[in-house]
């Protein structure tokens, strides 16, 4: 019983520096995104 009460805990908690998992994920997605396109760039600009 008690490691069900603590898992439940655990998962209704909130992310640390942040006010929701929501934004985290956002954020990791958002800097793939970014990265994606940057490389992207990169690599138009450099291969001629």
């Amino acid at each position: 019983m008690d490691g069900e009460q603590e898992l439940t805990e655990f998962e209704d908690s909130p992310p640390p520096h942040f006010k929701s998992w929501k934004i985290i994920y956002m954020l990791v997605l958002g800097n793939l995104a970014l990265m994606v396109a940057l490389f992207y760039i990169f690599t138009k600009v450099f291969n001629e």
